[in-house]
């Protein structure tokens, strides 16, 4: 009896091990997956809106074209019964705004980059992100300073830039002016999502839609401002049926970054895709040099690897311990707030330190 016991146990401690087993390599085999579609995708849109831009010098058109494509697809998306999507109302608009002009500022400002610049200025600029966030998480979000493995790795990029600008043969006034303009919107729109996001609960796709919605009419305001629809007819503008079809595929791969960028970040650990997004800048970088000629020095490019291979380093730092010179409801943790001009008032925290409000 005994005997017959022992082999029932044994088989299902047999079966439970064989679910085991196909349970985690379902979840490997997904994981791949995700990580291969958001490389593929990711590491040719910069390449697709360099081209883009390079032959149709008109961004704001561009981003108006990206952004009403998207929501076209997202809103029949939820026609279809495929995604759920919540209608657009005047308090969402209200709390969105200013994260849609901070969003709509850093996509205007990069596709200014890749106008005016060869795509590695792009890269360069988009990697000085960390540099700045990390100061800005500890002033305003209660995060830690870097440990001494992200501080060397943000002097290599610091040093990496430097070092690009240095031997930029493409280097123009106008291009680093966007280039200081897409650094600020960044830090800008990191800094009002996480609020904006708090302040009303939204799942990704309405997210999405609400964001490109919103953005439209900035970009059709940015359009006529620059006067991009009496630039249309100019010869300068290459309207072939490649450049079409490339801004086409623009527009697609805009929505389907979206969704591999939900599905990597609940997939992995923040490390973990930051790592994978350099790849993504490698294999950019790979095609932009192998497609045309139309890319920084050699020398330049020794400096994009460095800034790269610093990137993969990076470790964003945890929060701040509560009670230990940090107050969540603070504006700046680690200045006291009468530093800005008013008296803050006082309140007891949870651990029983004392804070500004």
């Amino acid at each position: 009896m005994s005997d017959g016991k022992a082999k029932v146990e044994g088989m299902g401690d047999t079966n439970e091990d064989s679910n085991n087993a196909a349970t985690y390599l379902w979840r490997s085999t997904r994981v791949l997956g995700i990580i291969l579609v958001y490389c593929a995708i990711g590491s040719q849109l910069s390449v697709v809106n360099k081209v883009v831009v390079t032959f149709i010098p008109l961004p704001n058109f561009i981003l108006f074209c990206q952004f009403t494509a998207t929501t076209l697809m997202l809103l029949l998306a939820h026609y279809t019964g495929m995604v759920e999507v919540e209608p657009l109302t005047w308090r969402i608009a209200g709390i969105y705004t200013p994260l849609v002009i901070t969003f709509f500022a850093l996509l205007y400002a990069g596709m200014e980059v890749m106008k005016y610049a060869p795509l590695e200025t792009f890269i360069t600029v988009k990697s000085m992100t960390p540099v700045l966030f990390s100061a800005c998480e500890y002033l305003f979000l209660g995060r830690a300073l870097p440990n001494w493995k992200s501080s060397l790795a943000l002097v290599g990029i610091v040093v990496g830039a430097a070092a690009y600008v240095k031997v930029d043969a493409y280097a123009s006034v106008k291009a680093y002016m966007f280039c200081g303009l897409f650094l600020v919107a960044a830090v800008s729109e990191g800094l009002v999502a996480k609020t904006t996001i708090e302040k009303v609960p939204l799942n990704n796709w309405s997210r999405s839609y609400n964001i490109n919605i919103l953005s439209m009419p900035l970009a059709m305001a940015q359009m006529l401002l620059a006067e991009e629809m009496l630039q249309m007819g100019e010869a300068k503008n290459e309207w072939s049926t490649k450049t079409i079809t490339l801004l086409v595929a623009s527009c697609v791969m805009g929505l389907g970054m979206s969704v591999a960028t939900m599905w990597i970040r609940e997939a992995l650990s923040a490390t973990s895709v930051s790592v994978v997004a350099t790849c993504n800048k490698f294999i950019s970088e790979l095609v932009n040099w192998f497609i045309w000629n139309k890319h920084t020095t050699s020398d330049g490019l020794w400096a994009v690897l460095i800034i790269m291979v610093c990137g993969i380093f990076y470790e964003q730092a945890p929060l701040r311990v509560p009670g230990q010179g940090y107050v969540r409801e603070e504006i700046c943790p680690c200045l006291p707030r009468s530093w800005l001009g008013f008296t803050p008032k006082v309140r007891k925290t949870d651990g029983g330190a004392y804070g500004a409000i």
